[in-house]
């Protein structure tokens, strides 16, 4: 199992987690819902309501493994392979998507603007797109590069790359600021290649408290959401 792979089946037991990052999204997801990068289904867990229309797609072969472990036979869900560099794998879901979700996935690849092209590409006239990236460059550390990611995002960079492929941008949330010293320490201090899981399973019990206080801590957020909508082709090309 790789570090990626063994993040993610850590992160499944931050059921609290995982839960808060699901209910600030949820107020913006409805329809037919595409999820770009599902991995295990820690939020698809959250996400999907038995019935509705709801795409997983996932490119990793183990994760699609697990995944279809995890749900089984569940009435209106979709768990499909897709590259998201690829149009061809999306072509099924053109125009099609009330929703996408795409969480913790854009700083795992290198070209970064063709995926949010193909993303929009899906994206229905009245949709909604939710990105979730890490904030941060400075804070890029040994944990950044275990978990292979090419980057963490400027408020600024994120935005830009959102309007040049075609999105307008709704609000630009500052997501979980609790977690942003433990970051730079482990990841910029200690240099550590693990997330420790009784520093996880700690932080876990108390999100009900830091859930209320976030908003007012002082330092940076240790995530970026982005709501977006589509633009038309005149906004898209002032952009660039």
């Amino acid at each position: 199992m790789d570090a990626g792979t063994r993040m993610l089946v850590q992160m499944a037991g931050a059921r609290r987690f995982n839960r808060w990052m699901a209910d600030t999204i949820a107020p913006f997801v409805g329809g037919i819902v595409l999820e770009a990068g599902a991995g295990i289904g820690n939020l698809t867990e959250f996400l999907f309501r038995p019935g509705t229309p709801y795409v997983a797609l996932e490119l990793e072969e183990d994760h699609l493994q697990l995944i279809r472990e995890r749900f089984g036979q569940q009435t209106g869900l979709t768990i499909a392979k897709c590259d998201l560099l690829e149009p061809l794998d999306l072509r099924p879901y053109r125009n099609a998507m009330d929703a996408i979700v795409c969480l913790n996935v854009l700083e795992h690849i290198y070209d970064d603007m063709s995926v949010l092209h193909n993303l929009r590409s899906c994206l229905s006239h009245n949709g909604r797109a939710i990105f979730l990236v890490p904030q941060g460059p400075a804070a890029y550390g040994s944990l950044d590069h275990v978990l292979e990611h090419c980057r963490r995002y400027s408020e600024y960079e994120f935005e830009g790359k959102l309007q040049c492929a075609g999105f307008r941008v709704q609000q630009m949330i500052p997501f979980n600021r609790a977690t942003y010293p433990g970051w730079i320490l482990n990841s910029r201090i200690l240099k550590r290649k693990t997330l420790s899981s009784t520093q996880l399973r700690l932080f876990d019990a108390t999100v009900p408290l830091w859930r209320g206080l976030d908003h007012l801590l002082p330092w940076p957020p240790t995530s970026l959401i982005a709501v977006c909508e589509a633009q038309d082709q005149r906004e898209t090309t002032r952009a660039r």
